[in-house]
């Protein structure tokens, strides 16, 4: 509500300072129509705007998008778990003493 009064006084006050060269008498007369024209253009403009993204916020994602972030983060898994392999092995390749073989799943 405080935006559209905001923009009804600011465009009021816009319509009388354009027209107040022509005359102060149709200046005080224009200008609550400018200020209510402005904010019905406000107005159709933020339900607009609001109707929009409700709409986005209830469509589910896309599956795609999904599927793609499912990807990158089983990818992300399989990086983190080759670097945790080639950390547990010594430089002669064999596993450090207290960490499992590479092949040996361990809960």
């Amino acid at each position: 509500m405080f935006p559209l009064m905001f923009v009804a006084i600011a465009a009021g006050l816009g319509t009388a300072a354009a027209v107040a060269p022509t005359s102060i008498a149709l200046a005080v007369v224009s200008a609550p129509f400018g200020g209510s024209f402005a904010a019905l253009a406000a107005a159709l403009y933020l339900a607009r705007r609001n109707a929009a993204a409700a709409a986005r916020a209830a469509a589910p994602p896309d599956l795609h998008d999904r599927t793609d972030a499912m990807v990158a983060a089983l990818r992300s898994l399989e990086v983190h778990d080759r670097a945790r392999e080639t950390a547990g092995r010594s430089a002669s390749g064999t596993p450090r003493v207290g960490r499992p073989a590479a092949g040996r799943n361990v809960a």
